[in-house]
């Protein structure tokens, strides 16, 4: 499901040509590991019931089947939530927790870091002049990255 820009923007060259930070690796991930996460969970359920007998581990396995669902619905929110775009003139990011777009100009960016390697997904750190966004699970980070290092370099080399 390809994401839409936000119709409430006025920076109509933003919408042109601009490139969106996408979480697939991570979702493809989350498919085919939460379901041995489940199985785990149903065996070492089992296990606490066979075992412990007269205790209340009842309560207990609901917890933590609860926090289970609750730790897997956050990260697939995140993921689906979680959206930076950019061109060459600016980066527009919105993250889970902000109701808005946050705007910054590339040339306002003083560093753009990346954890991890371009074949897995990235931690991105868009550092700016007292601030600085995080965004997890990232798969074209690198791209962001160079992006940026094009757009600086002739300007570092005027310096």
């Amino acid at each position: 499901m390809p994401l839409k820009p936000p119709s409430h923007s006025s920076d109509k060259s933003l919408m042109e040509n601009y490139k969106t930070l996408t979480h697939e690796k991570h979702l493809d991930h989350l498919v085919r590991v939460v379901p041995l996460l489940c199985f785990a969970y149903g065996v070492q359920s089992y296990m606490m019931m066979s075992f412990a007998r007269g205790g209340s581990t009842g309560l207990l396995i609901f917890t933590l089947g609860i926090s289970l669902a609750v730790s897997v619905m956050a990260l697939v929110t995140y993921d689906y939530k979680c959206i930076v775009r950019w061109n060459s003139e600016k980066v527009m990011m919105k993250s889970p927790w902000n109701f808005e777009f946050t705007t910054v100009a590339i040339l306002e960016i003083n560093k753009v870091d990346i954890i991890g390697e371009e074949d897995e997904f990235q931690t991105v750190i868009i550092k700016v002049a007292k601030k600085s966004y995080t965004f997890y699970f990232v798969d074209n980070g690198y791209e962001l990255k160079r992006t940026f290092d094009s757009l600086r370099a002739p300007l570092e080399q005027a310096a």
